[in-house]
């Protein structure tokens, strides 16, 4: 498979535009230096898009000649027991997925008002919560292992709702979102795609893309913590923001790095495409919550749209961060 030299230009400008936002809501020396970043991302972008058609031409000339591989050792794939058939598991799984996912919407909907949130939106967070429980029950008589970890983890989540207090309210949400990415890892694991015999490709020798997944994942939990304990007034905002800033640097590292090294990969290619495209409306989500909540005051149609469609892109932030780490621990190898 084609490799291609990384290109670290679109890291240096979501760098740029992150602190040209920032600078925005601080001061203007902060807007003017993520300028000036951004400039100097869009002439690197566009020397690396020249300087590709060469590289590919080297390439193909190296290929001409005699090859030397790297020696690998493969990894051993783990099994998965299946109770029931693996296309309805599959499609059950996303079921799951979408019921959580529909369980984080509506929570973030419930934490959005200073006060008591309306008496349907309370209502409606229980009922799915309950949908969520008993759906749990299935899937882990269908699917050993992920599938009984799944169902602790809504247990934990449900016990934690019973509770109050902003320590509470905070691992209640993390454990939501937690949950939705479990969910939509299992309907991976079932999929057509990783039955599929795997397309293996070489770790980077520079800069492993295993270990950097895996730490990259880490920090988005991390994030997504810290999130959930700034709405529920466990801590400022501030840890949040700065975490923002590093988690995105990291998980657009990560992605870009996946472009570059494995562009033709079915598998990996698309997901880290996904990841950045998402980890991009993220970001622009973020700051409009921030802006909206300095600017109106809580509970306003406003800061609640804001507020939960950045805690629901933060969610497909941390699923999409969970399968690409799955996808390269399943098909990049370790280099001896």
């Amino acid at each position: 498979m084609r490799l291609h030299p990384p290109s670290y230009a679109p890291v240096l400008m979501a760098v740029g535009l992150m602190f040209t936002l920032w600078g925005a809501v601080t001061t203007w020396v902060i807007s003017a230096v993520g300028l000036i970043v951004v400039g100097f991302a869009a002439v690197r972008w566009l020397d690396d898009a020249r300087r590709e058609p060469e590289a590919a031409a080297r390439h193909s000339r190296q290929q001409a000649g005699p090859t030397r591989g790297a020696t690998v050792k493969p990894e051993p794939q783990a099994g998965l027991h299946f109770r029931m058939d693996r296309r309805w598991l599959h499609r059950y799984a996303i079921l799951v997925a979408i019921a959580t996912f529909a369980l984080v919407i509506t929570g973030a909907l419930v934490t959005s008002y200073p006060a008591a949130p309306p008496p349907f939106v309370g209502r409606i967070h229980l009922a799915i919560a309950a949908t969520v429980g008993l759906l749990s029950v299935a899937l882990a008589f269908g699917l050993s292992g992920p599938g009984w970890l799944l169902l602790i983890g809504v247990a934990l989540e449900a016990l934690l709702g019973i509770g109050s207090g902003p320590v509470i309210g905070a691992l209640h949400a993390l454990l939501a979102q937690l949950a939705f990415a479990g969910t939509v890892a299992i309907a991976l694991v079932t999929s057509k795609v990783w039955s599929e015999a795997p397309e293996p490709v070489d770790d980077s020798r520079r800069l492993s893309l295993r270990s950097l997944s895996l730490v990259t994942l880490v920090l988005v939990i991390l994030q997504v913590s810290l999130g959930a304990a700034y709405r529920h007034q466990a801590m400022g905002v501030v840890p949040h923001i700065i975490g923002a800033l590093v988690v995105t640097i990291i998980i657009l590292l990560t992605a870009v790095l996946v472009t570059n090294l494995y562009p033709e990969h079915r598998a990996l290619r698309p997901a880290a495409k996904t990841l950045i495209g998402i980890t991009f409306t993220q970001v622009m989500l973020g700051m409009a919550a921030f802006i909206t909540r300095l600017m109106m005051a809580q509970g306003t149609l406003p800061v609640v749209i804001a507020g939960v469609t950045h805690v629901a892109n933060g969610a497909l932030t941390l699923a999409t961060t969970a399968l690409l780490t799955l996808l390269i621990r399943r098909y990049v190898r370790p280099v001896s």
